[in-house]
């Protein structure tokens, strides 16, 4: 039996016991979070919170097992947040709508949550896609079903509700999201209850044809902001990401019973383990001022070019460090002048150098600006 053909459906049961010390580290964090990010410039607080939306829109399509590149979103994100002095817009349909769908979910944090709302958010997200209905729910006899393995040898994972029923169902969703309340848990367990909750009703559904993962993670982070009142720059499909076969078996076992403690427990491991990852963007980000202001009257403007570069791939590093070939790409300039460079800059502490002989490599040294 699936939980929306349990009786009890949707009155969700958890013990409350269970999940105190997951929203206590959640607000700890919180606080330290929104303490880091207040004292910064508007200019900061910007790149902090594009690089923590790349993540989502890169991750929650990893998830869906579509790959885009870093550059295409990033573009594309840069572009529809109308960044000063950036105008250039990735001609990748796919990567351009994961990266609107994701600024409109926050961009609409603090409005209420409507089915117009997530039909626009579904719009978004599909407009490009051949052969889905963009925007509408899923119709027709066939069971909507998530299965895994080959052709002739699936198993059958969740079972969604018919979509005869989905009208009714979803009305009852919108109700019960409007009506939700666990103030005993305070702001901010009450917000983190309705971000576990609300994603795996989302999930239980499964309205549309194609598209609930990604607008279910959407869900979970515009209720978590709602509720709490404020803008939460966290990448939930990033945390999820790192063991997505995890989340796959909590989801399925979740989809089978109304008490949800497993459920909640394991969502907000999530949540603390997203906003633990912010909190590295934040430091992050921070590291390269204090480089920049260290090193930026020692760089040429080749060698600030290709930092700038390397800086780019955030935290997550520069995929096999700087390489003379890299360098020559990057700046289109000669072997000798790469090497002269490549040797100034490790002189002068910002590169570390790692092996040697012709698979030498550099890292950035942020060691020396601590």
């Amino acid at each position: 039996m699936y939980i929306w053909q349990n009786k009890l459906f949707p009155n969700f049961s958890f013990d409350s016991t269970e999940i105190v010390s997951s929203i206590q580290d959640f607000t700890l964090q919180l606080g330290e979070a929104n303490g880091l990010i207040l004292s910064l410039s508007k200019e900061l607080k910007q790149e902090i919170f594009t690089e923590i939306m790349l993540s989502e829109a890169l991750k929650t399509s990893e998830i869906e097992g579509e790959y885009f590149s870093r550059e295409d979103v990033m573009s594309s994100l840069k572009f529809n947040l109308e960044i000063k002095d950036y105008h250039v817009k990735t001609k990748n349909r796919k990567a351009n709508a994961i990266a609107q769908l994701i600024i409109d979910v926050q961009k609409s944090y603090s409005k209420p949550l409507t089915e117009k709302l997530l039909l626009d958010w579904h719009s978004i997200l599909m407009a490009d896609e051949k052969g889905i209905a963009a925007g509408v729910y899923r119709t027709g006899t066939e069971p909507m079903q998530v299965v895994s393995g080959k052709f002739g040898d699936f198993e059958v994972h969740y079972e969604a509700p018919p979509s005869k029923d989905l009208p009714e169902m979803i009305a009852q969703f919108f109700t019960w999201y409007q009506n939700f309340s666990e103030q005993s848990f305070g702001k901010v367990g009450e917000a983190m209850i309705l971000s576990a909750i609300s994603h795996l009703y989302f999930e239980t559904l499964h309205p549309f044809e194609d598209g609930n993962g990604r607008i279910g993670r959407a869900l979970a982070e515009k209720s978590l902001a709602e509720k709490l009142e404020i803008p939460v720059f966290i990448s939930l499909s990033k945390a999820i990401e790192k063991n997505k076969k995890q989340y796959y078996n909590e989801l399925k076992k979740a989809q089978r019973d109304a008490e949800i403690t497993d459920w909640i427990k394991y969502f907000f491991s999530i949540l603390n383990n997203a906003l633990a990852d912010s909190k590295q963007v934040v430091l992050f980000t921070l590291q390269k001022v204090n480089f920049f202001d260290k090193y930026k009257n020692d760089l040429n403007e080749r060698e600030l070019k290709a930092i700038n570069k390397m800086l780019e791939y955030g935290i997550e590093g520069f995929k096999g460090g700087m390489t003379a070939k890299k360098y020559i790409s990057i700046n289109k300039t000669s072997k000798a002048t790469a090497t002269r460079d490549l040797q100034h800059l490790s002189d002068i502490g910002v590169f570390n150098k790692m092996g040697g002989g012709r698979s030498i490599s550099y890292t950035l040294n942020f060691n020396e600006t601590k």
